[in-house]
């Protein structure tokens, strides 16, 4: 059985080893703590975990997306399930927490980015209801 519920933070080990072995983050656990902290507490993100029969299964972070050129959304900036639990519901029920709290507050949909390489992330979006709009290069400037 899915469960599926919003993160606290003693999910960090959860949502850290999500990070590292099915997103390829490689980040500083005590880092990645702080960082679930600050999220946590900014009422703008939501994130959401599931379990599998008890079993830490995967995570989806949700955040507003506010801007003055387009009407309210949501924001998925980060969505993993473990290997041994995909094709199993699990991600398709953690967009659907995703999309059931959009709606709650009034967000007219929900975007999100998927890196270029992620095929099969692409294939699962477009099986849960996504459609493709438009490719588009990504900048940062690190400071």
């Amino acid at each position: 059985m899915i469960e599926v519920r919003k993160a606290r933070i003693d999910d960090h080990a959860m949502i850290y080893r999500l990070g590292q072995e099915t997103l390829g983050y490689d980040l500083d656990e005590a880092f990645s703590q702080t960082r679930l902290l600050d999220v946590l507490s900014k009422p703008a993100n939501q994130i959401f975990v599931a379990f599998v029969d008890g079993e830490p299964a995967g995570y989806v972070h949700v955040q507003d997306y506010n801007v003055t050129y387009a009407i309210p959304y949501k924001n998925i900036l980060g969505l993993a399930v473990f290997e041994q639990f995909q094709g199993q519901g699990v991600g398709r029920s953690l967009m659907q927490a995703a999309e059931a709290i959009a709606q709650t507050d009034g967000a007219s949909g929900i975007r999100l980015n998927s890196g270029e390489d992620r095929h099969d992330a692409h294939l699962f979006y477009e099986r849960v209801g996504y459609e493709r709009v438009k490719s588009q290069a990504n900048f940062r400037k690190v400071f």
